[in-house]
């Protein structure tokens, strides 16, 4: 009973942080617009934002092992609250670009520590159920969060979207002091994450599974980025789409996501995970380079409903194989540093698309996901498989000494 309370507690923590800064976050560009930010003002918040989870994520991770999660997510979770309640009260651009900095790491505290109070609700042969139902109220929230945030805003402004979003952490900050015990935060004693050097960030990403799901998440991540910057620009410049269809294609892959995350969640649990990440992310890959020759609302509809669905087949397969990971190198070190990789992934690909779309057109930024996705997928298959061998070679010697 207590860790099915703490669960449901992890899981409305999530949904009402992830929640609020969809809300607000769908508007931010927006907002320092209003504000006057042109050029380097208008990009800084952005860029500091997305470089802080980066660099923060795999130290604060091992901080969490060292001092305890709880600590952890009531300063994760103070944070993102001082940070909305500057929002609601400043108008200062050099100001707001520092709270985005501040709001970056708090999320390198919060995703890391959460992930590791989740797995320790779950037993290893429901360890993807239980991940696979906890992502519902990521998903969830971010499909909805953009929805409110415009009602939101047409009825009481920018003010009333970073009231919701103080309110929102409020609440979770209070959840997370009522349901979160302290006997599970003791310091770990074991992995090398205590520690925090950059050393044993090195050490822990040379396992070759790690080292596979770093390069699975790192190319998804691309693909996600990619689709969510320049998806739209295709639907309305080439394909003539209003702006009610645009949302329905944009936000059918969510949708889909949320819905089939707990089924898919128990098909991991029973299926060879490693197969379901190859199978899910080789698919979504291919459709990418379907997505320049699709003519019409429902060609193109369909693509989004069968990257959700496929995207979806690898999702709890890789967090629970993420979660073994954990358990073997240090919970929060192993978290935050595959955190840090998939922000990284979701800079670099609005970066290369730009890029690709400047010179070769915007047809190339699909490809481009394709092949980085193929190309993950590869690395993946290459990494998990020199640890089969590996492991053969240990059994072996195991059995000589004997």
């Amino acid at each position: 009973m207590k860790t099915r309370n703490l669960f449901r507690g992890l899981f409305l923590i999530n949904f009402a942080i992830t929640l609020g800064f969809g809300i607000a976050d769908a508007f931010f560009s927006m907002y320092v617009f209003s504000l006057g930010a042109r050029g380097l003002l208008l990009g800084l918040p952005l860029v500091f934002y997305s470089l802080s989870k980066v660099l923060f994520s795999p130290f604060m991770g091992a901080w969490s092992d060292r001092i305890g999660r709880r600590k952890i997510a009531a300063i994760s979770l103070g944070l993102y609250l001082f940070v909305s309640v500057c929002y609601f009260f400043t108008t200062s651009l050099p100001l707001i670009t520092v709270l985005r900095l501040l709001q970056g790491i708090g999320c390198a505290m919060f995703r890391p520590v959460v992930v590791s109070l989740v797995s320790d609700c779950s037993s290893a042969r429901k360890r993807a159920t239980v991940m696979g139902t906890f992502d519902m109220s990521f998903y969830g929230a971010l499909s909805v969060g953009p929805v409110i945030g415009g009602i939101l805003k047409d009825l009481w402004g920018f003010r009333g979207i970073f009231a919701t979003l103080a309110l929102l952490c409020i609440l979770a900050l209070a959840v997370a002091l009522v349901c979160i015990p302290a006997q599970r935060v003791a310091p770990r004693q074991t992995g090398p994450g205590e520690r925090g050097r950059f050393r044993d960030i090195l050490d822990v990403t040379r396992h070759s599974t790690l080292r596979g799901l770093l390069a699975f998440i790192f190319g998804r991540a691309c693909g996600i980025s990619l689709l969510g910057a320049f998806l739209p620009i295709m639907l309305t410049t080439r394909l003539g789409l209003n702006g009610t269809r645009t949302g329905l294609v944009m936000a059918s892959t969510s949708l889909v996501m949320t819905l089939l995350l707990r089924p898919v969640g128990m098909l991991s649990d029973r299926a060879p995970r490693k197969s379901l990440v190859v199978v899910g992310g080789t698919i979504v890959s291919l459709l990418y380079f379907l997505i320049p020759v699709a003519v019409g609302f429902s060609q193109i509809l369909i693509l989004g409903v069968g990257i959700g669905l496929f995207s979806v087949l690898s999702q709890p397969a890789s967090t629970a194989l993420l979660v073994e990971e954990g358990s073997r190198h240090g919970m929060g070190l192993t978290i935050g540093t595959f955190n840090a990789v998939l922000n990284l992934g979701f800079v670099s690909g609005p970066l290369l698309g730009a890029g690709l779309q400047n010179t070769l057109g915007l047809t190339a930024v699909f490809y481009a996901a394709g092949i980085m996705g193929l190309g993950a997928v590869a690395m993946f298959i290459k990494h998990i498989s020199a640890e089969g061998g590996h492991a053969k070679q240990d059994m072996g010697q195991t059995e000589v000494r004997f």
